[in-house]
């Protein structure tokens, strides 16, 4: 499988890196714009370039991987599926959930595989939570932190503005963090009820919040910040006990699961935080493989109900993308 990167941003190394696990994963070619960024992956790939209609009508690229911006999402894995190529996009899948819609239509049309990277979902620490999330009895409660200080925040209040915190980009911490809790909850709940967002919003952005997802019989809150910092946490509260991820909702290292007697259950996995993008990477091979577009598509229904979320968390204050 040759792999062509679209991107030279701070996710990609990680994604160079863990792609070399697998044997099936050739990186092919990185493009991006600017030459002194690609040239320090010279050694990763066949060649870089800066030239994207090169890159695109490589013949002999299979996949592509998109990280760039989020506001450019879209159009990037458009171009590369219009050129026949299975894509591999980075989360937020995007901005607007008709942009979400709109790719993953046409990847069905054209027999495709468009897959979001989201480590949450192939995390087996996570698997294993929603097989145990019964055991806490009735829901009646979730909770989830992922606030972690961006060193960039501090190039921000200065004014010096990076996609993270970029408007124009569809930055903040909604999209950037929030969305893994975000996938952790629908994950294991499905679609809410209704969506209320309260961020705290400078320059245009949210550079943290708070949102609700109304699931009738119980609400769930989801924090997350850029500006400030705290300990991260996912905690699904029930009538019988709960169900603790003790880690970010990115990383899933590890759970508790205590219930009102007393009895406790603790499972770790013992993966850095971005250890669970082997999963991730080994089940978009497994896909690959086998050509299981029936797979793909049962992902992309997760991706769409989470597209749905964010896209009534925008509409519902005064954010504008």
């Amino acid at each position: 499988m040759n792999v062509g990167v679209i991107g030279s941003g701070f996710i990609v190394p990680v994604f160079i890196e863990v792609s070399k696990l697998y044997k099936d994963y050739h990186l092919r070619v990185i493009w991006g714009r600017h030459l002194e960024k690609l040239i320090k992956f010279e050694k990763e790939f066949d060649y870089y370039t800066t030239d994207l209609d090169k890159f695109l009508n490589d013949e002999k690229i299979d996949v592509v991987y998109i990280g760039l911006p989020n506001a450019l999402h879209y159009e990037y894995a458009m171009k590369a599926l219009k050129h026949g190529k299975h894509v591999i996009l980075e989360k937020p899948f995007t901005v607007h959930y008709d942009e979400s819609k709109k790719l993953i239509d046409y990847a069905k049309k054209h027999k495709l595989i468009i897959f979001e990277a989201i480590v949450t979902k192939h995390n087996p620490v996570y698997k294993k939570m929603i097989k145990l999330k019964d055991k806490v009895g009735e829901i009646k409660m979730v909770v989830a932190n992922f606030s972690q200080y961006s060193r960039r925040y501090e190039n921000f209040k200065k004014g010096i503005i990076q996609p993270v915190f970029d408007k124009n980009m569809a930055g903040g911490a909604l999209l950037d963090l929030n969305v893994y809790n975000i996938h952790f909850v629908v994950g294991m709940f499905g679609k809410p009820l209704n969506v209320y967002y309260h961020p705290n919003i400078e320059k245009g952005v949210d550079t943290s919040g708070v949102l609700i997802l109304d699931y009738g019989s119980f609400k769930a809150e989801l924090i997350a910040g850029k500006d400030c910092k705290a300990d991260c946490y996912a905690l699904v509260q029930g009538d019988l006990g709960y169900l603790r991820c003790n880690t970010t909702t990115s990383r899933c290292g590890s759970y508790t699961l205590k219930m009102n007697d007393g009895k406790e259950d603790n499972f770790s996995e013992q993966d850095d935080e971005f250890g669970a993008w082997k999963y991730e990477l080994k089940e978009f091979l497994n896909i690959y493989k086998k050509k299981d577009l029936a797979k793909a598509y049962e992902h992309n229904k997760t991706t769409l109900l989470v597209a749905d979320v964010l896209d009534r968390a925008i509409k519902s204050c005064k954010l504008k993308y």
